[in-house]
């Protein structure tokens, strides 16, 4: 059975709703594309021009009944209501006020849980509710939602790239593989094109760094079971580090700074460094 959820991201913490009584379900993407044809030629010689990125959203429309549609979404998917029992279509329309966007940061994602679900990431551009004099007491939902990640913070206010990184692999004991021993050593130059540097203290002063990695080549020039990020928990304050327990072949390195923004609105750190330095080196 297909169930979809609209989960509001609050930092750690996820508000839920639980669609029911679906009536529509649209997901659509935008590929602007320029036409320019040639004269005295053939619709076969016309030049497509595309300068811009594609858009995906999705529209999502539903009746609402009354219920326990408000609560929480374990990791194996399954819904638990908020306590309190059933509440009328109005009392739903009320909550909402409560979660459709209040700040620029607040971020979504629609989940669809089921044979071939999914889980699209971005945030609600548009929520109506319609009701008709022929039926006053059936209220209609309409939900538009884009795609994509949400980016909080003015540009001024996002820590930007790393000026440079500087990776080193080295080899573990056994030197062949069969062991994770092997290290990656980094250090990070901040960013230095500041026309003016944050003052120390400020949410805008560059604070630390994040990282994130992923093996792309294994000792055997194979690339099986490979290209997973791996993300470490913890986010140093410092400018330098190292990965360890890496096993022999070709990592790709990306590295973002951190700010005292870099918290906010549940972005991604690396969509917050507006760009990231990517390096690849060779372990063992």
């Amino acid at each position: 059975m297909t169930e979809i959820y609209l989960i509001k991201k609050v930092g750690s913490n996820e508000k839920v709703y639980h669609v029911s009584n679906l009536n529509n379900l649209n997901w659509s993407i935008d590929t602007p594309v320029t036409p320019m044809p040639l004269p005295e030629d053939t619709h076969e010689e016309n030049i497509l021009v595309k300068m811009e990125g594609n858009t995906a959203k999705i529209d999502l429309s539903w009746t609402l009944t009354e219920g326990s549609f408000f609560g929480t979404l374990s990791s194996s998917d399954v819904f638990t209501p908020e306590a309190g029992g059933d509440i009328t279509a109005l009392a739903q329309i009320v909550k909402f006020k409560e979660f459709v966007p209040k700040s620029i940061g607040d971020a979504y994602a629609i989940k669809i849980v089921g044979d071939g679900g999914s889980i699209d990431d971005g945030t609600i551009s548009n929520l109506s509710f319609s009701v008709s004099g022929g039926s006053p007491i059936v209220w209609n939902v309409n939900l538009a939602f884009y795609i994509g990640k949400v980016v909080a913070m003015l540009e001024s206010d996002i820590p930007p790239a790393p000026t440079s990184v500087t990776l080193v692999g080295s080899t573990g004991s056994s030197g062949n593989g069969s062991t994770a021993n092997g290290v990656i050593t980094y250090t990070v130059v901040a960013y230095d094109g500041y026309g003016t540097e944050p003052t120390a203290g400020s949410a805008s002063e560059v604070s630390g760094h994040k990282i994130k990695y992923q093996k792309t080549l294994n000792a055997a020039n194979t690339t099986d079971d490979l290209n997973t990020w791996i993300t470490p928990s913890n986010a140093s304050s410092s400018l330098t580090g190292t990965i360890t327990g890496l096993t022999h072949g070709e990592y790709t390195v990306k590295i973002a700074q951190l700010n005292g923004f870099s918290s906010d609105a549940g972005t991604e750190y690396y969509r917050k460094g507006a760009t990231t330095t990517s390096t690849t080196v060779v372990v063992g």
